[in-house]
């Protein structure tokens, strides 16, 4: 399984990783599948605003799943 970790690099970068292997290679098929305009999810990625449920969307399509880790 493959770990990831937020604090180490921005959103779009943990997206791309994500998208790796999977059928969405491209954002603008993920902001569809959300059913958000691709210039929104695009929008969330660079300014690093994307929602805890979003990413929770996001990591489920894309066959990941989200866990919190104590330090």
């Amino acid at each position: 399984m493959k770990e990831i970790n937020l604090s180490e690099m921005s959103m779009k970068s943990v997206v791309r990783l994500m998208m790796e292997g999977s059928d969405f290679d491209q954002f603008q098929k993920i902001a569809a599948a959300l059913g958000k305009e691709k210039s929104t999810f695009q929008s969330w990625l660079d300014n690093e605003s994307l929602r805890v449920k979003d990413l929770q969307r996001i990591a489920d399509l894309l066959g990941y799943e989200i866990k919190l880790e104590r330090k």
